[in-house]
């Protein structure tokens, strides 16, 4: 049975329809990517399964059990809570039946006989409920994933309110993940997050047993997690199995079919029409009539088939006017600190002709400074860069707040290209753009993010650069314009740099990545695929070696070595420590063995024998003793190897 359904829901929005009869259902298990162009309705589909829209018709339908979990665009938060406060907050029902098992225990203490029989069966069940809800492993599990989603140590007691929106949006989402809802509903969760970050909720998600609802135009994202593709358009959902490059092959195959049929039935259509007009007052005129009621009849029934109609999208051709020669970028020793943290220190890269560079790196590394360094945005503290001769630079900022919000975007286009515009050449890209009718004089202000893209490509195309730039240039285009783009730049002729954490735009748009890892960097050739391929073989060389090295030697050529006292202070040698020669998956099992033995021990504490039989409590007070020191090593040595 369905956790979620959708049945032929209707919503409408003035003249605008956005779904019509539109159905749906979301089982157990599956991670549905939700995708479609920009404002076709995905956002106000969650909402509806919320409840907190309510469809002109139709019927929305959720599991009595099912709990729901959606990532907010724009969270929520306390004040006057810490990072640590508001992430606690996922365990509101944990701290409640904690309190209520210690309020049991005093109880216990104070009755006997009958009372005491139905006060332990009232603790039994509440240590049910809490050991169902996550017991006693909850710090770790709250930790681990603050740490996994990009919140690190450093930020656990900063105040919510001095968060920037990146890191708003990591904690919403960390509270969303500790929760453990039955259904993910998340609304673009990669936006604001580096690559490790996505890769750590990646891994998450594919062990997530409950079920997940995507929506977001990250490819590789979807090609990773997807098990289905529901592709909203026209005001209905068409359902696509696998992930998000096999629905473009069946889209594919689908609009071919049903091109031809289309071909063929208006190639028919004509026959009939010709047949008609021939012998419609002839000796065949009764046939002719009988053919022309018929011909209506299809003409106004839902039997028709309807042209393959391309959506409105983005077209591009970026092209230059002159050729920049072949040394286009030199960079020597550059250094740059902020906040008293070096980004990077003496650095250095050159760049040619025609290349094009990615640069990667985790939130907080300077992809961002590094590109303004370069263009002379930002000083560098120390080193040297020089560019070529016949360049024009073309930038492109992620912020998109270089716009006059007073102007209309015909005047923000005029004012951003040097020089003057033909009338013509403006009209041209501003449809190219999807800029039509009354839209060429909307104020900045009155934009969406996606729009105000737009106008930044639009002033790219003008200015006709033979250098790109690019701040994050996919973060606010839905799929098609992301293709739409990946396509003009490949028959970009001039030099690409580019900071993006869109995996599947990397791969498609860049042969060369600039790795930040502060305060140096590596000069990586290929795009991001294979640099993921060079560093798993990288950790599977290392881990080769290390097994290797802690390989115990054959008998035959072991000899035994005299014990040597260290001449001073001991090294720290993981070895040495109390369970320093556990694997990770080894030290995790431990802790969750460890955890329920500790549960089940301090609840025989409430059993009635450990009222009656002092010396059995005494030896299950030393046993529960062992455990938790055993714990506290435990995780002790966990917490050591994630430093």
């Amino acid at each position: 049975m369905p956790l979620v359904t959708l049945l032929n829901l209707e919503k409408t929005f003035g003249q605008r329809v956005l779904f019509d009869k539109l159905s749906f259902g979301l089982e157990l298990g599956e991670r549905v990517g939700l995708i479609g162009p920009n404002g076709a309705g995905k956002t106000t589909i969650f909402k509806a399964i919320i409840g907190e829209l309510i469809p002109d018709s139709g019927t929305v339908a959720v599991g009595k059990s099912v709990k729901l979990g959606l990532l907010s665009q724009n969270p929520v938060f306390d004040p006057a809570n810490t990072v640590l406060d508001e992430a606690e907050l996922a365990f509101a029902e944990l701290h409640r039946l904690s309190h209520l098992m210690r309020e049991i225990e005093h109880e216990m203490a104070e009755v006997t006989g009958d009372a005491l029989d139905k006060v332990l069966n009232k603790y039994q069940h509440v240590q049910h409920d809490f050991d169902l809800a996550g017991g006693y492993a909850w710090q770790h599990r709250l930790e681990a994933t603050l740490l996994g989603i990009g919140l690190g140590r450093d930020m656990w007691e900063q105040n919510v309110t001095t968060l920037s929106g990146g890191q708003r949006s990591r904690l919403a989402l960390c509270k969303l993940l500790i929760s453990e809802p039955d259904v993910l509903l998340l609304d673009e969760p990669t936006n604001h997050l580096d690559l490790m970050a996505i890769e750590w909720l990646e891994k998450y998600l594919l062990d997530f047993k409950g079920a997940t609802l995507l929506i977001s135009h990250d490819r590789y994202l979807l090609d990773r997690l997807a098990t289905r593709i529901c592709w909203l358009n026209r005001a209905q959902i068409s359902s696509y199995p696998g992930n998000y490059t096999a629905f473009v092959a069946q889209r594919e195959l689908q609009e071919l079919s049903q091109a031809r049929a289309y071909e063929e039935q208006q190639s028919d259509i004509e026959k009939q029409k010709e047949f008609i007009r021939r012998f419609g007052a002839g000796q065949r005129s009764k046939e002719a009539k009988g053919r022309g009621k018929r011909l209506n009849r299809l003409l106004i029934s839902d039997k028709l088939i309807q042209s393959v109609e391309t959506q409105h999208h983005i077209q591009m051709s970026i092209d230059t006017d002159q050729r920049a020669g072949d040394q286009v970028l030199q960079v020597r020793e550059l250094t740059k600190a902020y906040d008293g943290r070096v980004l990077w220190q003496d650095i250095g890269f050159h760049v040619k002709r025609g290349e094009r560079i990615g640069i990667i790196g985790p939130n907080g590394s300077g992809k961002t400074t590094m590109l303004e360094t370069l263009i002379g945005r930002r000083d560098a503290d120390a080193g040297k860069l020089k560019w070529g001769a016949n360049l024009n630079i073309g930038y492109y900022d992620q912020n998109l707040d270089d716009f006059d919000p007073e102007n209309t975007v015909t005047e923000e286009i005029r004012a951003g290209v040097e020089g003057d515009v033909k009338d013509q050449d403006l009209r041209n890209v501003l449809a190219l753009m999807l800029f039509r009718g009354d839209d060429v004089d909307k104020q900045i202000m009155l934009l969406s993010g996606g729009e105000r893209a737009r106008v930044a490509l639009a002033i790219l195309l003008l200015d006709k650069p033979n250098v790109l730039v690019l701040d994050e240039p996919t973060n606010h285009l839905d799929i098609a314009s992301c293709e739409a783009l990946e396509g003009a730049l490949k028959n970009f002729p001039g030099t690409i740099m580019c900071v993006s954490h869109d995996r599947y735009f990397l791969d498609k748009s860049c042969s060369r990545l600039i790795v930040l890892d502060p305060p140096g960097i590596t000069d990586f050739e290929g795009n991001y695929s294979a640099w993921m391929a060079k560093l798993a073989q990288n950790a599977a060389m290392a881990k080769a070696a290390k097994d290797a090295k802690n390989k115990p030697a054959s008998r035959q050529v072991a000899k035994p070595q005299p014990e040597k006292k260290p001449a001073g202070k001991k090294a720290d040698n993981p070895y040495l420590r109390p369970f320093g020669k556990l694997g990770m998956k080894e030290l995790e099992r431990q802790i969750t063995d460890t955890e329920i033995a500790l549960a089940e021990c301090q609840q025989s504490f409430a059993g009635a024998r450990s009222f009656k039989d002092a010396s059995r409590n005494k030896n299950v007070q030393t046993e529960h003793d062992t455990l938790a020191k055993k714990l506290k090593d435990l995780e002790a040595e966990y917490f050591a190897r994630e430093q």
